[in-house]
């Protein structure tokens, strides 16, 4: 780490941005060191990742902000500008495309010509040269497909140094939230590179949620909250807990919670889960009982937003699950669904939508051999069954052969939560039940989700809204890097809580 004395390689002041009906960031000043590698954190809807778009030109700021590279002024908002500049940007979103192979990837938009044609040498050995300097070892030739999530981050980061060494001078790289999907021997082979770029001078502006990573890697640290600047101090002596307690604007609670099982009246589980891992989830297990809503909380890339698809047999698993003492196969949705286990996505939109159809056939598609009689599909019992579900779920406009895609979020979430709740599933599975809906549709959904529970369902809530675990649920399991690192259950539940333990280092909440 640096000593902080050298000049200003950033400098940002009175920044602020507005969007309809928000103040997203409120006169905030930054200011980054050239050699420093500089942690900007804050919760959601801090602002942090506001400042991250109007530094690449993706947001235009309001007037009146400034900004300035090595003492230069230079135009926020505009992502010329901040080219021309000097600032390089690798994103959590890599932006690569799999099915093309290192060396394309890394020159899309600077490849090498000679007399009109390409020179693939040249850019397959540029490609080798630039991440054998990051500590790589990546063939060019191998297709982004193929590399684990740490390869390809390093293949994003050598690609926007390249891009410097092949411009104008290279003055600040920004990372947003790029070991988000990396576990902590992945990440810490990341930070050595980056800890050799801050070592030739380069400043580094770094995002992210894990406070952990802030406090080992980072040597300057600003919090924003709620838009505005409330802190910028050095890393150094400062502890986990000292951190969190800037990141969320109060103490926190003395105790920590132990990772205790929950005592439970039933005898026998409705689910039985062992060794489940995944991409990012480390082997772990737990049992769910009826009538229990087991929350799961954790940042992004803790597991927390893998575990519902893992369960659901969307995406692969290790581990066994059996529901009532039957085994369910992994990696396949309908032997979860003929288990009894129902799961709502995320991802509304590309994963539970039909959007050119009725909200009448979005409802019903999941079980539709009530409504068939003599081989034939009788459309007047699926249109009566319909419409009483559209009026216990309050869906609007009240129409069931109203196109969904037409339909507000919060509506479309509840057809597709009631889709799977007319089939009275054992195990009901949400993951993100309540994401960009309005506050009255997440009032309705999470009395359907009360209602599930009554009618002898057990029910897992993955969710990052802490508020929301806390009503729904029983227990909360939290994640962290794809360990659980926390239990909570009966009146240990609170949102406070849940978020301190998310962003405390592992260390910190070790029972």
């Amino acid at each position: 780490m640096q000593d902080n004395d050298n000049s200003p390689a950033l400098t940002i002041s009175g920044l602020s941005k507005t969007f309809p009906g928000t103040k997203a960031l409120d006169s905030v000043d930054l200011t980054v060191r050239a050699g420093e590698i500089h942690a900007l954190i804050g919760q959601n809807g801090s602002g942090k990742s506001t400042v991250v778009k109007i530094l690449a030109g993706y947001h235009e700021p309001d007037d009146g902000g400034v900004a300035a590279v090595n003492g230069v002024p230079f135009q926020l908002g505009s992502a010329p500008a901040a080219l021309a500049a000097g600032l390089r940007f690798v994103h959590q979103d890599l932006g690569l495309i799999e099915t093309m192979t290192v060396a394309e990837n890394f020159r899309l938009g600077v490849t090498s010509f000679s007399l009109g044609r390409v020179r693939r040498a040249d850019d397959r050995a540029d490609a080798q040269q630039a991440l054998e300097k990051l500590g790589y070892d990546i063939h060019p030739d191998m297709s982004i497909a193929a590399l684990a999530e740490s390869e390809r981050t390093a293949v994003g980061l050598a690609r926007a140094l390249y891009a410097a060494d092949t411009s104008v001078p290279f003055q600040l790289l920004v990372l947003d939230e790029v070991t988000a999907s990396l576990p902590g021997a992945e990440a810490q082979r990341l930070f050595a590179a980056l800890r050799r770029i801050a070592a030739a001078g380069t400043a580094i502006l770094f995002i992210s949620h894990h406070l952990d990573e802030v406090l080992d890697l980072c040597d300057q640290v600003t919090v924003l909250r709620d838009g505005k600047l409330v802190a910028s101090v050095p890393v150094s002596g400062l502890s986990g807990e000292q951190l969190a307690e800037l990141l969320l604007g109060r103490r926190l609670q003395a105790e920590l919670a132990a990772h205790t099982r929950i005592e439970v009246e039933q005898t026998t589980p409705t689910m039985q889960v062992s060794q489940l891992s995944g991409s990012t989830l480390a082997p772990f297990d737990f049992e769910l009982y009826p009538g229990e809503v087991l929350g799961i909380a954790g940042l992004t890339g803790s597991g927390r937003d893998e575990i519902a698809s893992l369960i659901g047999g969307r995406i692969p698993r290790s581990g066994t699950i059996y529901v009532k003492g039957i085994l369910v196969k992994g990696n396949d949705p309908r032997a979860a669904i003929d288990a009894g286990i129902s799961m709502v996505p995320a991802d509304r939109a590309g994963l539970a939508l039909f959007p050119l159809y009725s909200v009448r056939e979005n409802l019903t598609i999941a079980d539709l051999d009530p409504f068939f009689s003599g081989g034939r599909l009788r459309p007047r019992q699926e249109v009566a069954h319909a419409k009483q579900w559209i009026t216990e779920m309050d869906v609007r406009p009240a129409r069931h052969e109203a196109i969904i895609g037409e339909l507000s979020g919060g509506n479309q979430q509840k057809v597709v939560i009631a889709r799977w709740l007319r089939v009275a599933p054992r195990v009901f599975v949400l993951d993100e039940p309540t994401q960009g809906v309005d506050v009255g549709s997440k009032a309705d959904i999470h009395r359907l989700i009360d209602q599930a529970v009554s009618r002898g369902a057990s029910v897992i809530v993955a969710s990052s809204d802490s508020s929301e675990l806390e009503r729904l649920c029983t227990r909360v399991i939290i994640l962290q890097r794809g360990e659980v690192s926390a239990e909570l259950q009966g009146d240990q539940i609170h949102q406070d809580r849940i978020e301190e333990l998310q962003l405390l280092p592992l260390a910190s909440t070790a029972s």
